[in-house]
C-alpha cells in the first residue's frame, strides 16, 4: 500500500475511534456524574414545604442516575414567589438546580404581579397533594368541644402568614362561608409563628399542611386538650367532585362539616371560589426545574424520584416525619391544572382577587 494511502487510512480509522469513544462515553456517562444539584425550598426553615424538601433532598441523591451532590438553599419570601421567580428568570437552566416549592398555582387565579415566570414552562418532575387542617382554641366563649361548636364562636382572631396567601384566602372563604365573624391578623413569618400566636391565645384559630398539624399541633396541643382540629380541607377534581383527602380520615372534610351544621352543601360564588383555589391542592407541593432545562437532566431527576419512591428507607422516614405517606406522582399533569384555573370564571377570579387586596 501506498505511503499516502496507508497514512489516510490510520487517519480514518483514528478519528472513526475517537467518535465512537466519545459517543460511547456521552452515552454511559450520566448526567448528574460529578456534579452538584442544588435543592431550592421557596418558604423557610421549619414549616412543611422545608420539612418535606429537606426529606427529598437526603434521599434523593443516591436514586438520580450519577448519584450528585445535593445540598439546601431556602429562599423565602412573597408567599414563595420569590422562590419561584428565581428560578425561572435567574437560576441557570443547566439542571443543577430543582426547585422544591410549595406552588405557586392560586396566583393564577389573582393575577398577581409579583408572579414574574410563566408557570407553564417548567419542566414538573413531580409533585405531592397536599391540604391544610383548622384548629381553633377550645376555651374560646362560648368553647369549642366540637367541630360543629365553631359557628358559635364570636370575634375569633384567625391567624395568617400573608394578605394574598392561598391557604389564608382558603380559610376567610370557609370562615365566611360559616357565617363565623372573625379578625383575620396576618404577616405571621412562618407556620411556627403563628402556632406560638395560638398558644399564647393571641389568635385562636390557625390552618397548616398536615406535615405540621401531624408532628407538631396533634402530639402537643391536641393531646394537651388546648386546640381542637374542625375540619381539613379536601381535594376537587377536574370535574368539580369533591374528595376527601386520604392523608386525614380521622377529621372531617370542610363539605362534611357544612353537612352536619346546615345538612347541605354550600352554593353561591364563594363555595365556587373556594371549590376552584381546592383544584390546586392536587399538586400542592411540587419539584420542578428551570424553564428550558436539559431533557437529560429532567429524565435523571424523574427516575430518581421514581426510584426514591421505592426505598422503604425513604418511605418510612417519610411517614415518620410527616406523619402521612408519600404519595408523590411523577411527571404531573401541571398544563391541565394550569388550563382549568385560566378558564374560572371571571366572578370566581375577581371574588378571590378581593381576598387578596383587603381584610
Amino acid at each position: 500500500m501506498k505511503p499516502k494511502k496507508t497514512a489516510r487510512l490510520v487517519l480514518f480509522v483514528a478519528i472513526v475511534s475517537a467518535v465512537w469513544v466519545n459517543v460511547t462515553f456521552s452515552a454511559e456517562t450520566p448526567f448528574y456524574r460529578g456534579k452538584t444539584l442544588t435543592v431550592l425550598i421557596n418558604f423557610a426553615s421549619g414549616g412543611p414545604t422545608d420539612i418535606e424538601g429537606r426529606l427529598v433532598a437526603r434521599f434523593l441523591g443516591k436514586h438520580v442516575p450519577g448519584q450528585p451532590t445535593i445540598v439546601v438553599q431556602n429562599m423565602p419570601g412573597a408567599g414563595g414567589v420569590t422562590g419561584t421567580n428565581y428560578l425561572g428568570e435567574i437560576a441557570k437552566p443547566d439542571g443543577l438546580m430543582l426547585g422544591y416549592f410549595t406552588s405557586q398555582f392560586f396566583n393564577i387565579l389573582t393575577a398577581d404581579p409579583n408572579l414574574r415566570v410563566d408557570l407553564a414552562k417548567f419542566a414538573y418532575i413531580a409533585s405531592i397533594e397536599g391540604v391544610a387542617v383548622a384548629y381553633a382554641r377550645k376555651d374560646f366563649p362560648p368553647g369549642i368541644q366540637e367541630a360543629k361548636d365553631i359557628i358559635k364562636a364570636k370575634g375569633l382572631k384567625a391567624g395568617g402568614l400573608s394578605l394574598n396567601s392561598a391557604k389564608d384566602v382558603r380559610f376567610r372563604l370557609q370562615l365566611d362561608i360559616l357565617g363565623v365573624p372573625h379578625q383575620y391578623v396576618t404577616g405571621y413569618n412562618s407556620n411556627s409563628d403563628a402556632r406560638l400566636a395560638v398558644e399564647r391565645n393571641e389568635i385562636q384559630f390557625f390552618t397548616e399542611g398536615t406535615p405540621g398539624y401531624r408532628s407538631q399541633v396533634q402530639p402537643r396541643m391536641v393531646k394537651e386538650g388546648l386546640v381542637i382540629p374542625l375540619y381539613a380541607d379536601e381535594l376537587v377534581t377536574v370535574d368539580g367532585e369533591f374528595r376527601p383527602s386520604a392523608e386525614v380520615p380521622d377529621i372531617p372534610s370542610f363539605s362534611q362539616l357544612h353537612q352536619q351544621i346546615f345538612g347541605k352543601l354550600g352554593s353561591g360564588v364563594l363555595w365556587e371560589a373556594l371549590k376552584t383555589i381546592n383544584l390546586t391542592h392536587a399538586m400542592q407541593r411540587i419539584a420542578k426545574v428551570a424553564p428550558n432545562t436539559p431533557p437529560e437532566a429532567v429524565a435523571a431527576l424523574r427516575q430518581g424520584f421514581s426510584q426514591m419512591l421505592k426505598d422503604q428507607e425513604f418511605i418510612q422516614e417519610f411517614k415518620r416525619v410527616t406523619r402521612s405517606d408519600p404519595h408523590f406522582q411523577v411527571g404531573g399533569e401541571a398544563d391541565k391544572l394550569i388550563s382549568k384555573l385560566v378558564q374560572a370564571p371571571p366572578e370566581v377570579k375577581n371574588t378571590i382577587r378581593k381576598y387578596t387586596e383587603s381584610k
